[in-house]
């Protein structure tokens, strides 16, 4: 198949996808219980990287629905979200300016998606992390983005922490999680999958697409208790994931 053909066809399929979302959840998402909204968003995730002809692939343990947990991973790509939801169906902290995509916003916003302002800091972030700390505490899984923003996945930049804190005052785990997009060889990253710098959303799902295949790997790390200081729990867990990072290459 041609590139030209093979973007055609995969566009053709992301609309059929965006279609079948909309249509889901204005008529069927009124109806359906938590449990049924997050499983409809799993597959929804799982149909809309098959249609971009990205396959997932998951190594470790993915995150238990029985417990509270606070997932902690790098960030790539806005396809990072249909890997991690592909995954495992779970709540997410994000940019507010996710609520603002199409079909994509509301999903993440029916799923309860804590959403945090740009640029402002840790300003007006404590009514959110205590937020954070009781769907922790209620049994929800909550992934997070600690970077602040994405990278082209050849490093991982340091973490702020405020969120950290709330594994701690919920007394439950944090499962680091390393996402990659290698190339086919399988170790360097692919440089199509990742959203970041000047590039526009539209921009990033035409260089996805138009790859032969490509493939999303969410490494799940064993997990490990939160520290009292937050700046500690945020360091050993990023020491982890670089370890795996230059392990993998």
């Amino acid at each position: 198949m041609n590139t030209r053909l093979r973007i055609t066809f995969r566009l053709f399929c992301i609309v059929l996808c965006l279609l079948y979302g909309m249509a889901e959840m204005f008529f069927l998402f009124p109806f359906y219980s938590k449990t049924r909204k997050l499983r409809a968003i799993q597959i929804w995730s799982l149909r809309v990287m098959a249609s971009c002809g990205m396959k997932l692939e998951t190594f470790g343990v993915p995150p238990s629905s029985a417990h509270g947990q606070l997932v902690v991973a790098n960030h790539i790509s806005w396809m990072d979200i249909m890997a991690f939801n592909g995954a495992f169906p779970g709540r997410f902290v994000a940019k507010d300016d996710v609520a603002g995509w199409p079909v994509i916003g509301y999903l993440a916003t029916q799923a309860q998606t804590v959403y945090v302002a740009r640029n402002k800091g840790t300003a007006g972030n404590g009514e959110k992390i205590r937020t954070v700390t009781q769907a922790l505490q209620n049994g929800d899984t909550v992934a997070l983005f600690p970077e602040g923003t994405s990278t082209g996945g050849s490093s991982i930049l340091p973490f702020k922490t405020s969120f950290f804190q709330a594994a701690y005052d919920a007394g439950v785990p944090i499962v680091p999680a390393l996402c990659r997009y290698p190339n086919p060889d399988g170790t360097s990253p692919s440089p199509h999958s990742a959203y970041h710098t000047d590039i526009s959303l539209w921009q990033s799902i035409i260089m996805i697409i138009s790859q032969p295949e490509s493939k999303a790997e969410l490494h799940f790390l064993p997990p490990v208790s939160p520290h009292e200081d937050r700046r500690e729990s945020a360091a050993e867990v990023h020491a982890l994931l670089l370890a795996k990072q230059k392990e993998l290459g």
